[in-house]
């Protein structure tokens, strides 16, 4: 069941959990529905995930945590790392260099159904044949994060 979180109240938590293709490495995060989830179409997540798009979502460290395994790290660009199961590939999360957030992709969710992407960021990047969400804001660069 996927909850609509703009339907819930602001300050509610989610408890969810995912990780990685082979178990591995697996995580748990405390969501809040006003939480920034993006769709990001940049050439850097294009390249990490071997997809046209990949969605995050954007949560302060404190709500986040590794359970089992660890995750390798890799500096993608600038500030920013990107986290990634050593054994099967399967892209978890990014971290900031300042320590702000912690992005997680909603593609390794056990349950990715739980969190609807909000916006869309990086379209000046975005390959001519992804389809966009037209419900959706759209950034020609980095949308905005409340962190």
């Amino acid at each position: 069941m996927r909850a609509d979180q703009r339907q819930l109240p602001a300050d509610v938590l989610m408890n969810l959990t995912g990780g990685c293709l082979c178990g591995g490495v697996t995580y748990q995060l405390e969501f809040k529905p006003r939480d920034v989830a993006d769709v990001c179409f940049c050439r850097e997540c294009r390249k990490a995930s071997g997809a046209a798009a990949l969605p995050w979502v954007q949560v302060p460290p404190a709500r986040f945590a590794i359970t089992r395994g660890a995750a390798k790290g890799y500096a993608s660009s600038p500030g920013a790392r990107r986290w990634f199961c050593g054994d099967c590939g399967t892209p978890l999360y990014m971290t900031d260099a300042q320590g702000r957030s912690v992005g997680v992709t909603l593609g390794s969710l056990d349950n990715p159904e739980a969190i609807r992407p909000t916006t869309q960021g990086w379209m000046c990047e975005r390959v001519s044949w992804q389809a966009l969400d037209e419900t959706l804001p759209a950034y020609e660069k980095a949308p905005p994060y409340d962190l």
